[in-house]
């Protein structure tokens, strides 16, 4: 088993490198929108506007393979790390149990287990960013033919026209591509797809240990703020903490697969829960959880005052989704200052830089907002600011390949906003 504040933290350091390539995409987009000039003849700003295409593909294509064999050796330490540490767990609950307890290392089987779920993995996220290329440059034409029209029709100033198509790239920055047509951002498909991938691994090396144990019994783990919200199984807070009967033999317990929705996508080990489970021997082992700390987990609550002196007062779970979405307008905040920046380095005239230059000034000032909102908010809610999920920055070697992540961006930003 692995725990759930395990779980909540184990892809935080890898996510960085994605953050480093969605920030040189959006570096990209906008430097080469900039980039497409002011031309007034259809024909040559076409032309124009397929040349940047082509480079803006080449240059993705370029930047996600620079990642992959970095990426590639931190999946496999993750995967391996948290094998051996879900396994640990259960080898514990056995021994307590006077039951034999065993390592990863001394079993083939879960060994080869992981194995595949490594390489599986590793498939999975060079296949999805593989199509981060093709979305950018869909992006790149979708927003360049929208500022051109714009333009065209008087609509809008050349500056307005392009400081929206730039804002808007931003935002969307890198994307990923699904086989069913749907896409989704960079950062969200890979922590999804880490997560999921990280926690399925462990419990099925949680199953074959049981089965070797001839264990029938199962109990989840349990957190404050579980989502509380959907019917059946997708409300995790109503089995989250309980011993479940494996086979449904014993009906003193639910079934583990039908209480639990375990397998499904909204259910235990589902797409990014961060619920597991572990061996329990009813009469030999130790409930983890106390009927009185479930009350507390699914009653916490918290008042806060927002930035408007509003007092609200808000369950664990919505106090989650809360720091969530901050993150996400931080993540956002910093994307359009490396977009303005870029623009501003890119821009073919005087007009158009100094623009780009005077929306970073504009948004330095509404990431520090925000940065501080946020802060206040982990402050009267008790909880930790994750940074984690707030930082966007990247260190490239001398070949332009991506190795590391700086604060760049983010320390440029103060500058901007002390200098108003």
């Amino acid at each position: 088993m692995l725990t759930p504040e395990y779980l909540e933290s184990c892809c935080d350091s890898i996510l960085g490198i994605y953050d480093a390539l969605n920030e040189s995409i959006v570096r990209d987009i906008a430097r080469r929108i900039a980039k497409t000039g002011r031309v007034t003849d259809s024909a040559m700003w076409q032309i124009k506007q397929s040349q940047e295409a082509g480079k803006l593909m080449e240059d993705i294509v370029k930047e996600v393979a620079s990642i992959t064999g970095f990426s590639d050796s931190y999946i496999q330490n993750l995967f391996e790390e948290a094998g051996a540490r879900a396994i640990r767990y259960e080898a514990d609950i056995c021994m307590a149990a006077g039951l034999p307890s065993i390592t990863l290392k001394q079993s083939p089987a879960m060994l080869q287990t992981l194995a595949a779920a490594v390489e599986k993995t590793k498939g999975n996220l060079n296949n999805l960013t593989g199509t981060t290329a093709i979305a950018t440059q869909s992006l790149y034409y979708q927003y360049t033919n929208l500022a051109y029209m714009q333009v065209s029709s008087g609509a809008f100033s050349y500056q307005e026209a392009m400081k929206q198509a730039i804002r808007a790239a931003a935002i969307d920055g890198g994307k990923v591509l699904y086989a069913n047509n749907h896409s989704s951002k960079l950062d969200v498909a890979v922590r999804r797809s880490l997560l999921t991938g990280v926690n399925q691994t462990a419990a099925k090396l949680t199953e074959m240990y049981a089965s070797e144990m001839d264990c029938d019994y199962y109990e989840t783990s349990a957190h404050a703020g579980a989502r509380n919200t959907g019917a059946g199984y997708l409300n995790h807070e109503s089995w989250q903490g309980q011993v479940f009967c494996i086979s449904g033999k014993d009906h003193r317990y639910r079934q583990f697969e039908e209480a639990t929705g375990y397998g499904s996508g909204g259910g235990l080990c589902g797409w990014n829960c961060r619920h597991s489970f572990h061996m329990f021997f009813p009469g030999l082992s130790k409930p983890a959880y106390s009927s009185s700390t479930l009350d507390e987990y699914a009653k916490r609550s918290h008042t806060y005052r927002t930035p408007d002196g509003e007092k609200v007062t808000m369950t664990e779970y919505e106090c989650t989704q809360k720091q969530r979405e901050y993150e996400r307008k931080i993540r956002e905040s910093k994307a359009l200052l490396a977009g303005y920046d870029s623009a501003a380095k890119g821009a073919e005239n005087a007009t158009l830089e100094n623009s780009m230059r005077e929306e970073f000034r504009n948004e330095s000032v509404n990431l520090k907002r925000l940065e501080a909102e946020m802060k206040d908010f982990c402050r009267q809610t008790n909880r930790a600011v994750d940074s984690a999920r707030t930082q966007v920055y990247a260190v490239k070697d001398r070949d332009g390949n991506i190795v590391n992540f700086n604060r760049s961006v983010s320390q440029k930003a103060v500058w901007a906003n002390k200098r108003r």
